[in-house]
């Protein structure tokens, strides 16, 4: 008899170990565990892993934090242009290290593929001062 109460809670604690799921696209997380198979805990949000086979939305945010959903050429609709900043630095001289992203500096021409930095957005061509391309 003093047996059975100790297999009661082992026996809940086992069930919930084994139900206990990840969050789907967009959940709040901590680590990987706390996301679907697939997903990538980034800046604590359940989000698309760079490379993944998994389709995203045209707009990207569905990506993990610097990258972004292709849209063109080769795999469109998958998370594959990769704007992270590597080593805390960007290889391109027209691009800034901020917040993680390589983005291009304010004057420079946005034409090419990547994002302008934090608080610029392409206009006319060119990174300018208002808003986040």
């Amino acid at each position: 008899m003093t047996c059975l109460p100790l297999f009661i809670v082992t026996i809940i604690v086992v069930s919930s170990v084994n139900v206990a799921d990840g969050g789907p696209l967009y959940a709040t997380c901590n680590n990987l565990m706390d996301c679907d198979p697939g997903l990538k805990c980034s800046r604590h949000q359940c989000l698309i892993p760079f490379n993944s086979d998994q389709p995203c939305s045209s707009t990207g945010s569905d990506c993990e934090h610097g990258v972004w959903c292709r849209n063109r050429g080769s795999q469109p609709g998958k998370c594959m242009d990769d704007y992270r900043c590597k080593s805390g630095k960007c290889n391109h001289p027209d691009r800034i290290c901020d917040d993680g992203i390589c983005g291009y500096k304010e004057g420079t021409s946005c034409l090419r593929d990547g994002p302008c930095s934090t608080g610029l957005s392409c206009q006319s061509g060119t990174c300018e001062s208002g808003g986040y391309w």
